[in-house]
Order: structure tokens, then C-alpha cells, then sequence
């Protein structure tokens, strides 16, 4: 059972490796930066990482891994065009005309709700795991969610070292590397 758990921490880590690259962005575009903002990345990419295990888990358990064929075929799909119109969001948002002194950048629920399943969707996958190993399901998933949650907050607290450079170059890198990242997940998925 020990060996099982520490699967289970690796892959907490491993799941939250999206998550954080997110807050981080987001950190390093965020102006005045907040640390309430880190939180709020942090409360709902956890919560979703605790979350889709346990829906992944009763979603095999009904559909017998029927549902499993179907989620390795469309997750990536939707992960890249999410990462991708964030990016594109952040990008066109550095680069619109609007001063720089507007109103400082908050995370609406609508964003905070997509970076949320963006980062958590192949925490789906993790449920068919802690069904085949026979792991307690809602202490996996609440250990990977607390993974999740102090991964995020170092990530976006390491954002704040290069709030110096301007906002614009930040923001600009920062959607780069959210698109970066949603083709990442697509080359992978397209290639296994």
C-alpha cells in the first residue's frame, strides 16, 4: 500500500506540473501582482485535480473502461483549445491599445473555471490508476489535490522574481507559453 501512495504522490506532482506553469504565467503578467490571485489559481486547479480522479474513477467503474477510450481521444483536443484561446487572450491583451495604468488584470470565474479543467483534464486518467491499483479513491484524490495546491502557490510566488521586467514582453511570454503548452499535450497525445 505504501508503494502505492508514493505512485500516487509522483503522479500529484506530475498533474500539477500544468497547474503550475498556469499560475506562473499568470503571476508573471498579473499587474500589481496579488498573491490572492495565486490563491484563487491555486484553490480551483486543486479542487479539479481533486476532483476529475473521482469523476474518471465512477465514470470506469460505470462504463466498464468505455469511457476511458473516449476521454484518451477528445481530452487533448480540448485541453489545447483551451490553453491555446487563453494564450491568445493574454497575447491580444498585451498588445491592445488601451493604456498601461487600466484597471489591474482580475481573474474572472469564467477563467478561473477553464484554467481548472484546462489543467486538470488528464487527472481524469489518474481515477482509471486508483481504480486498477485498488487505492482509496477520496484519499488519492485529496492527496493529489494538496499537491496541487502548494505546487501552484510556490509557482506563482516564484513569478514574483521577474515582476521587474515590462508587462508587455511578460504577458506577451506568458501566452507563448500557455499555447506552448496546450500543442505540448496535443504532439503527446497525437503521437502515443
Amino acid at each position: 500500500m505504501v508503494a502505492a501512495y508514493l505512485e500516487i504522490i509522483v503522479l500529484g506532482i506530475s498533474l500539477a506540473i500544468d497547474a503550475c506553469i498556469v499560475a506562473f504565467s499568470y503571476g508573471l503578467c498579473s499587474k500589481p501582482w496579488k498573491i490572492h490571485n495565486g490563491l484563487r489559481i491555486a484553490i480551483t486547479t486543486s479542487f479539479f485535480q481533486w476532483l476529475m480522479p473521482i469523476i474518471g474513477w465512477y465514470m470506469l467503474w460505470i462504463a466498464n473502461e468505455g469511457f476511458s477510450d473516449y476521454a484518451s481521444i477528445v481530452d487533448h483536443w480540448i485541453t489545447f483549445a483551451i490553453f491555446l484561446v487563453l494564450g491568445l487572450k493574454i497575447i491580444k491583451d498585451a498588445h491592445s491599445e488601451e493604456d498601461e495604468e487600466q484597471t489591474p488584470k482580475t481573474l474572472s470565474l469564467g477563467v478561473l473555471l477553464l484554467i481548472g479543467i484546462a489543467t486538470s483534464i488528464d487527472a481524469l486518467a489518474a481515477g482509471v490508476m486508483i481504480f486498477s491499483q485498488n487505492t482509496p479513491l477520496y484519499m488519492s484524490a485529496s492527496l493529489i489535490g494538496a499537491i496541487t495546491f502548494v505546487c501552484v502557490i510556490i509557482a506563482y510566488l516564484a513569478s514574483k522574481t521577474l515582476s521587474q521586467i515590462p508587462t508587455k514582453m511578460l504577458e506577451t511570454g506568458a501566452g507563448l507559453v500557455l499555447i506552448a503548452l496546450g500543442i505540448k499535450v496535443l504532439v503527446e497525445h497525437t503521437l502515443a
